[in-house]
């Protein structure tokens, strides 16, 4: 697995972590403007790995699986807080 990937699945886990907590913590408008500072901070986090990395390669990609990866971890947290 690339170093890539393991940055990838390092964000993953981290926004199911956090969004875990903020399900346990949170209900109402508070809890989703936690998920959207969850995604808003996943995101932010690789860009701001390549804007101090001497490389650029594979920003574009990078973002585009940490955002889909993010948004369908919080996707489906935000169905298990519509069920509860």
């Amino acid at each position: 697995m690339s170093k890539q990937w393991l940055q990838i699945v390092a964000i993953w886990v981290a926004t199911l972590v956090f969004g875990l907590l903020a399900l346990l913590n949170f209900t109402g408008d508070a809890l989703y403007t936690l998920f959207a500072a969850i995604a808003a901070s996943a995101i932010a986090l690789v860009s701001i790995e390549h804007l101090i990395s001497a490389k650029a390669k594979d920003t574009i990609r990078q973002q585009v699986y940490v955002s889909a990866g993010t948004m369908a971890i919080l996707g489906s947290l935000t169905l298990v807080s519509f069920a509860g």
